[in-house]
């Protein structure tokens, strides 16, 4: 292994990066950090550094040969059609729609029933630039569908302006109100304003409710609610569906949240019906009720039901109690309620009365991923969003009553399915839990342990992974075994598998995710020199963690926007409200845990091992994860590390963390990482 690294380093010259040792004594333990200054990624260096980096990776990777074919073929299958379900405000359908060719889905509406062949656009993100780095960000419509609070930004930042159109007059008001990253928005029911979030904190978000009167100087909005919180509370504001009630919800963590209710037009202070309660809270209202969805005592998650005149949840009538399933949301429709829960990673749908009373199942074409949304509480009618890895996204509609369905849309497929099996295991991690894993393959492949493979997973803030579809992917085409691992930290089985994978307990998500390596390799799909890892955000740190603590399992890493310095990372952008889900290095308790698994200092007692090739992904304007983590760790590999192939790292100018991208950049990024995969297993393109 020794002399493959030898020979790799003789072939391949990186460009130069200085090293400078900066030294840190936390808690009694000394931290040296030779790439800190590759933080100032402003510095006339840093840029210089950043540049040489990207054009040694581009040019690496667009000379392998059947890049141009890859490119073409990645950017035929781009051309997918989108469609996604109506919302409805009052008579008005709106809903989404991508057409294939475009940089963005637009925005449509049809009045007095949905029909998405004969709608009118009503907002085309395509139109605010040419190369389409200026984005929609959000679109909050209000209840009677006459006006739409809607952002932009560029680059993928997703530092948004929030811009108001008069739907019937095709016209954009002139009032518009900056700093509105990541914005919830309450219209009033008779449209004379609305409440809203501001980030008050610049590159630090802190967002604090505001109220804005149409044709007013945003200037001089009224400031609502927020002062004070601590850095890590985020507050939002919504309204009842019936527009009685502006909600108010302060989110504490991803396991816990305050909500507040006050009737729409009365002053005086918010009704409380959770606070200071160990549990997630959201809330719709029906007729003369509340009903609240929580994990409050039930981490399977159950459904309560309050007067309005009483809102305690301690109070609270229990509709649907916890069970085996996860219970993920509900509403109404003709009067029945409708609820959605994961069983197992899988979706159903239950239809009851309003007492919880279970009266049938809808029945999904098979197992896999669905929600819905409802036209108004008392129509019976629902549309249902279906997919699974093989089964293309299809739109259902559905009669609650008659219990008909009928397919409304269905993606286009151009490749046989059948071709193709799914793959639903149990595989035992490191302390003995069993932990759910989709594989997707070929039918014919041979279980010799010479198949291609790649992994991926995420495992944190309670996100679950489920199927989706995979269409025609370049991979699979070309005889890949596709796993996604259902890891702990994420929502699969409850709040209480998400608490077994966050803080200190974070090391269990990198041993469900070895584990599930282990279970590839053992069960003959690949072996480690044809088994390639990729994850993105939180995944990225995922993979970053995993390819450190055992490299020998790994040939391939596709490390994506990732976090890798967890010492420092509570110091950059948005990070510091991750604080709840990772821990505190400020903290000497959480220091301790962080330091431990922490990616980009681990490496350094790892040194003797020989290291999986890695392709680092970042971005310029990421908002979310700031890039340094990316720069430093792929400095640090390339300088100090033996590797079984190249460390890259691509910085992409103009864009953000994944939101926003237009389709050209989108075609261009999974040409880079596919083909960077085919070259270092050896598959031929």
């Amino acid at each position: 292994m020794l002399e493959v690294f030898i020979m790799f380093i003789l072939n391949f010259a990186y460009p130069q990066t200085k090293s400078f040792e900066v030294y840190d004594t936390l808690f009694g333990v000394e931290i040296v950090d030779p790439y800190r200054w590759l933080e100032n990624v402003d510095e006339p260096e840093v840029k210089k550094w950043i540049e040489e980096q990207n054009n040694m990776a581009i040019r690496t990777l667009k000379s392998v040969n059947g890049y141009k074919k890859l490119y073409r073929e990645i950017k035929r299958y781009s051309r997918r059609r989108y469609l996604s379900l109506p919302s409805v405000y009052k008579d008005r359908y709106f809903f989404y729609k991508f057409d294939g060719k475009s940089n963005h889905s637009a925005l449509y509406m049809s009045i007095g029933k949905w029909n998405h062949k004969k709608a009118r656009k009503v907002i085309d993100p395509n139109k605010f630039s040419k190369d389409g780095l200026t984005a929609m960000d959000f679109t909050f419509v209000s209840l009677d569908g006459k006006y739409i609070a809607f952002g932009k930004s560029f680059g993928g930042s997703e530092s948004s302006t929030l811009y108001i159109l008069d739907v019937d007059r095709n016209v954009v008001l002139p009032e518009s109100i900056p700093d509105t990253k990541w914005t919830s928005v309450a219209w009033l029911p008779d449209n004379s304003g609305f409440y809203y979030t501001r980030n008050v904190g610049e590159d630090r978000f802190l967002p604090r409710i505001y109220f804005h009167r149409l044709g007013s100087d945003v200037n001089s909005d009224e400031y609502v609610f927020g002062e004070g919180l601590p850095d890590t509370y985020v507050p939002s504001i919504s309204i009842t569906r019936d527009g009685r009630f502006l909600i108010l919800t302060v989110n504490k963590s991803w396991s816990q949240n305050d909500l507040f209710v006050k009737k729409v037009g009365e002053d005086g202070d918010w009704m409380k019906i959770a606070e200071n309660l160990d549990g997630t809270f959201s809330l719709k209202s029906y007729g003369n009720y509340f009903y609240i969805l929580t994990n409050y005592k039930a981490p399977n998650y159950r459904l309560l039901k309050v007067p309005i005149e009483e809102p305690s949840v301690e109070k609270a009538m229990e509709l649907i109690p916890e069970s085996n399933w996860i219970l993920e949301g509900f509403s109404f429709a003709g009067g029945k309620l409708i609820f959605e829960v994961t069983e197992s990673t899988f979706t159903r749908f239950l239809v009851g009365d309003l007492e919880g009373n279970v009266e049938h199942e809808i029945t999904l074409p098979r197992r896999g991923s669905a929600y819905f949304s409802v036209e108004n509480y008392e129509s019976p009618l629902i549309y249902i969003n279906f997919h699974s890895f093989l089964y293309p996204t299809t739109i259902f509609r559905y009669d609650v009553n008659s219990r008909e369905m009928e397919k409304i849309w269905q993606e286009k497929v151009s490749y046989k399915t059948g071709d193709f099996v799914e793959e639903f295991v149990l595989y035992t991690s490191k302390d003995g839990t069993k932990v759910p894993m989709h594989i997707v393959h070929r039918r014919d492949i041979k279980f010799d342990g010479q198949n291609p493979t790649l992994l991926t997973g995420y495992g944190g803030f309670g996100v679950a992974m489920t199927p989706a579809f995979l269409g025609e992917d370049v991979l699979l085409k070309r005889g890949f075994v596709f796993a996604v691992a259902c890891l702990r930290g994420g929502n699969e089985f409850g709040e209480e598998w998400h608490r077994q994978g966050m803080r200190d307990k974070k090391q269990n998500v990198f041993d469900d995710f070895i584990a599930a390596a282990e279970y590839l390799i053992k069960s003959g799909y690949t072996n480690p020199e044809k088994l390639a890892i990729s994850g993105g955000s939180n995944g990225g740190l995922l993979v970053g963690a995993v390819m450190v603590q055992r490299p020998e399992l790994f040939r391939v890493v596709y490390c994506g926007v990732p976090l890798l310095d967890m010492l420092r990372y509570h110091k950059f952008g948005v990070a510091h409200i991750w604080i709840p889900e990772y821990g505190n290095p400020d903290d000497p308790n959480d220091f301790k845990y962080l330091l431990e698994y922490s990616p980009y200092h681990r490496i350094d007692r790892e040194r003797e091992k020989v290291f999986p090739s890695v392709f680092f992904h970042a971005a310029e304007f990421d908002g979310r994860v700031h890039p340094m983590h990316a720069m430093k760790m792929a400095a640090k590999m390339q300088n100090n590390c033996k590797v079984k192939g190249p460390v890259l790292l691509y910085v992409e100018p103009a864009a953000g963390h994944g939101a926003g991208k237009p389709r050209k950049k989108r075609i261009e990024d999974n040409t880079l990482k596919s083909v960077y995969i085919l070259w270092q297993l050896g598959v031929k393109i």
